[in-house]
């Protein structure tokens, strides 16, 4: 008899020590739940700081923007043509950031030519008019064209169209400058019959493009 009770107070001890290192474990796995809670609270706190100071920043930009783009508005970015000067077929358009001034060499010179005649410079003189109040301190590109065909009647003096299209810019530059242009926002280029406007169209191809660049 005192051997079967020495049994079930083993057996008791047993289960009353099982019992306790479970709570101790639940206890401890309690505990650190409510650490990781804790942390993380405390990060989403960090982390809403950072999203509410990210939107604040990109707020403050989109208002500087805005800005600039306002002060901006009358450097070129809202040009006009004239209808006397889209009558002379004078085209106005946007490149990405720039504006293109579109001049139609048949308009401004002779066949074969890069002399200005009398009435291309009129024209130009209205053009020019128009760039000073559109690009004060902008770059301006002079970027002269021409169409596929072969110099024939004055190969003599341009060798190709490459030499034509860019004497053709190069004369429109130097009456930019007469005009009051100042020459450290002018450069000067030329593509010859490798851009085409209208493969289908020739007259179109020979141009001469003035472009107030926006870029930095």
């Amino acid at each position: 008899m005192k051997i079967l009770s020495a049994k079930l107070a083993v057996i008791a001890f047993t289960a009353v020590s099982a019992i306790g290192c479970a709570g101790a474990n639940l206890r401890e796995a309690v505990d650190e739940l409510t650490r990781e809670r804790e942390d993380l609270q405390r990060r989403n706190s960090m982390l809403e700081g950072q999203l509410a100071a990210s939107e604040a920043r990109a707020s403050a930009l989109e208002r500087e923007v805005s800005a600039k783009r306002a002060s901006t508005k009358d450097d070129g970015g809202d040009v006009e043509l004239p209808a006397g000067l889209r009558e002379k077929g004078v085209g106005l358009r946007q490149r990405g950031g720039d504006t293109v001034l579109d001049l139609p060499s048949d308009v401004f010179f002779a066949s074969g030519s890069a002399t200005l005649s009398k009435d291309g410079g009129r024209t130009l003189a209205q053009v020019i008019d128009l760039v000073k109040k559109s690009a004060h301190q902008s770059m301006i590109r002079v970027e002269g064209h021409a169409d596929s065909d072969p110099i024939r009647r004055t190969r003599s003096k341009y060798h190709c169209n490459w030499e034509l299209s860019f004497q053709r810019a190069h004369a429109v530059v130097h009456f930019m400058i007469e005009k009051g242009i100042d020459p450290r926002q002018l450069a000067c280029d030329c593509y010859g019959e490798y851009q085409p406007q209208d493969p289908r169209n020739k007259a179109r191809n020979r141009r001469v493009e003035i472009v107030i660049s926006r870029g930095p």
